[in-house]
């Protein structure tokens, strides 16, 4: 299979996704992977997918992740799954920009504000 070429990037005040796989780039049936970045402060929307995982790979600095009013804080190597429905933010607690990678078990995640 040759190698992906085209990135989606998709900005927002709190950060940057970039759809590395999924229905957005067109290159998978089953799943969805991104890259993110997050200035130090920002703080994603709370929000669910009703139709599927996600996983969050901290790359680098210190991200927490609050999971159905539970917060949990990653560091670089740390990884942490979000179940299917759960309302979930990301906000970068750390001095200097988050990065991390997200997988997802849809290629066309579901999303709702929670």
């Amino acid at each position: 299979m040759p190698a992906q070429d085209r990135i989606v990037r998709n900005e927002f005040p709190w950060g940057v996704i970039e759809w590395l796989a999924g229905a957005e780039v067109g290159n998978s049936e089953e799943l969805s992977l991104a890259r993110v970045s997050m200035p130090p402060g920002s703080l994603a929307d709370n929000h669910a997918h009703a139709n599927c995982e996600e996983s969050v790979y901290v790359v680098q600095g210190r991200v927490e992740c609050t999971c159905e009013g539970r917060s949990t804080v990653l560091a670089q190597g740390e990884l942490t799954v979000v179940p299917r429905g759960a309302a979930h933010r990301l906000r970068n607690v750390g001095s200097e920009p988050a990065e991390m990678i997200l997988s997802y078990s849809s290629n066309a995640r579901e999303f709702r504000l929670a």
